[in-house]
């Protein structure tokens, strides 16, 4: 009888103990995007762990995306290291930049931005807490896939946007609106506008779906 009580018990303490381990594997609530129009953008971007909230059940979808933010998510979803690059000692936020903190929850990514110059820096100021633009990100996101070699086959159509035809960064809009990683609205870009953790989430769950699609081919 005992050892019958003693069965129950334990099936029942594995049972509870793995109802926990799959409720701590889902993401929590996030009581700020419940009426967004980019709600399930970004549960998906939550539970694929591109992005994260910001605590407190709070993800502050319209609040604007930093660099910081932006190295962490691009280092995450490419797996970028040091690629051919060898080094006589780990390299170290120090050789790169100065406003970046040593052992930050972002310094690790800096430094992979900066040995893959994905997202280039004037003088030797990251600014992590700096908005990042559509440009930018656009930038950053067409570097990530030459760096990793991913093979991506696009339409050859330059997009049509009134207020791109003079960049010379054309090329890099070209490839994120021919992927359908990112889109004008009424034929304009943005280019220089700051781009918002909801239109993020967006971006990254699109720019994860491209990964998977020709990683896999």
């Amino acid at each position: 009888m005992r050892r019958t009580k003693a069965f129950i018990v334990t099936v029942a303490l594995l049972v509870t103990l793995m109802g926990t381990a799959v409720s701590a594997s889902q993401p929590s609530s996030l009581s700020d995007v419940e009426n967004h129009w980019a709600r399930q953008q970004i549960m998906t971007a939550v539970e694929k762990g591109i992005m994260n909230g910001v605590g407190n059940g709070m993800f502050l979808p319209n609040r604007s995306l930093t660099r910081a933010e932006l190295a962490v998510v691009l280092q995450k979803m490419f797996d970028l290291d040091y690629g051919d690059v060898d080094f006589i000692k780990a390299p170290v936020i120090t050789d790169y930049y100065d406003d970046v903190p040593d052992g930050a929850w972002y310094t690790n990514a800096v430094i992979m931005m900066a040995i893959n110059q994905v997202l280039p820096a004037e003088s030797r100021e990251f600014k992590p807490q700096q908005p990042v633009t559509r440009l930018e990100i656009a930038q950053a996101i067409t570097r990530c896939f030459a760096v990793k070699k991913i093979p991506v086959i696009t339409i050859l159509m330059m997009p049509i946007y009134e207020d791109t035809k003079d960049l010379a960064e054309s090329q890099d809009i070209a490839f994120v609106t021919n992927t359908g990683i990112m889109k004008g609205y009424n034929n304009y870009f943005r280019p220089h506008d700051p781009l918002t953790r909801a239109e993020a989430a967006c971006v990254f769950v699109n720019t994860a779906n491209v990964i998977e699609q020709y990683r896999t081919e």
